[in-house]
């Protein structure tokens, strides 16, 4: 019987964990002003899709993808209080604690699709630009998964046939290989948006220097997410992220930086 409950407290704190942890991105959405498209019911808990974060500011979207890990602290740190103000500890509050501690350190290991990964490819996206960012991500999710699955079969050899960390693991493989179309699609959603560019904020211009040779797909891949770029070549302005973009619907992406230049012109 010891066992059965154990087994069944085990499940309730792992999908009481998970529920806080996703509550909390739908709260944070919602109040933001993303759109919450999907909620699906998992077996320990739920998962929900999110449109519409690409026209938030940046520091909105760090606040969505960390919003499930400072809920999963504050709910460990007020767990634990509650059981070592009691006289003789509340055990099964304390487990509650650590099971949020555990999501909050896996959901911050930087690999898709967790929210690690989301915060570390924000970051390097307005660094040294989207698709260079997406192809980092990709290969650091592939290294990460694998490196966790070989700690898992070391877990399975040595605990007992413990397979949690395996299953994370397979888990995060599976969806890191899955990421890749969505990735593409989310960044032409974004080029496409930056087409007619927002009139109801202003963006910051983020210079790029660009050799005279260049080709469009090398500035393409500069272009950021939260910047408007303005291409430089020799210490002057050539051309726009706008009219970059325009001249690649236009035209496709084969050619150099001076096609572009040509076109403008005309």
């Amino acid at each position: 019987m010891s066992t059965v409950i154990s087994i069944t407290l085990t499940f309730i704190f792992a999908a009481s964990s998970l529920m806080i942890h996703e509550f909390a991105h739908i709260l944070a959405v919602n109040y933001l002003g993303g759109r919450v498209e999907k909620v699906g019911v998992l077996p320990l808990g739920l998962r929900a899709q999110f449109r519409g974060l690409e026209k938030l500011h940046a520091w909105e979207r760090y606040v969505i993808y960390s919003a499930g890990s400072i809920a999963n602290v504050i709910t460990a740190a007020w767990t634990f209080s509650v059981s070592r103000m009691s006289y003789f500890g509340i055990p099964w509050l304390e487990e509650l604690a650590l099971f949020n501690i555990v999501l909050c350190v896996f959901n911050l290991i930087p690999a898709l699709p967790l929210d690690g990964g989301r915060i570390l490819k924000q970051f390097l996206s307005n660094r040294i630009g989207m698709l260079r960012a997406n192809r980092i991500m990709l290969k650091l999710g592939l290294c990460i998964s694998i490196f966790l699955i070989f700690l898992g079969f070391l877990q399975v050899v040595l605990y007992s046939y413990n397979i949690t960390l395996l299953c994370a693991a397979m888990y995060i493989r599976r969806q890191n290989k899955e990421m890749k179309p969505a990735l593409q699609m989310e960044f032409f959603n974004i080029l496409d948006r930056k087409k007619a560019p927002a009139r109801s904020r202003l963006v910051p211009v983020k210079i790029i220097h660009i050799p005279d040779d260049a080709t469009l797909k090398f500035a393409l891949e500069r272009l950021t997410m939260d910047h408007r770029a303005a291409f430089y070549i020799a210490g002057k302005c050539v051309f726009s992220e706008q009219e970059l973009i325009v001249h690649i619907f236009e035209n496709g992406l084969h050619g150099t930086a001076q096609d572009c230049i040509v076109s403008n012109l005309k």
